[in-house]
């Protein structure tokens, strides 16, 4: 199987779930940093998605992300949706670390219907100097 189309998305353009976060968007990446008010939440990227390509339907096989992390922050949720229905279900995860480039299969290479996202649960030990994600990008391997 070949790839037809892989759609990514700047972190530029992340959605924070806590209004409470704050993130710092850069011409590189966008830092993530919690509130006093929680130290768990969730950081969504939208991915382009080419639903349909030279007529025939494309699935997604896998899902990426690009980040870093300060010592005391991890991604512990990789989730991928297409529409409501969540498609890629990872959970208990610590990826931390520097310039981290991490690749989640997309069970039974699901056929896309709607439009694709990616949604990570990040958690922080506090609100300290090492506690943030600098989100670098976020994409998806489509095939036909």
């Amino acid at each position: 199987m070949s790839i037809k189309q892989a759609s990514w998305t700047h972190g530029l353009g992340i959605e924070l779930e806590s209004r409470s976060w704050s993130a710092l968007r850069q011409g590189f990446f966008t830092t993530v940093r919690p509130s006093n008010e929680g130290t768990f939440g969730w950081v969504h990227f939208v991915i382009p998605t080419p639903v349909i390509v030279d007529g025939t339907r494309l699935k997604a096989e896998s899902a990426m992300i690009r980040f870093s992390t300060g010592s005391t922050a991890k991604i512990t949720n990789f989730h991928v949706y297409d529409g409501e229905t969540k498609i890629a279900d990872y959970n208990g995860l610590n990826l931390a670390g520097n310039l981290q480039f991490i690749r989640q299969a997309v069970p039974n290479h699901h056929q896309v219907l709607w439009g694709t996202a990616i949604s990570l649960g990040v958690q922080f030990a506090g609100t300290g100097v090492n506690d943030y994600v600098q989100f670098i990008s976020a994409g998806i391997d489509f095939y036909a």
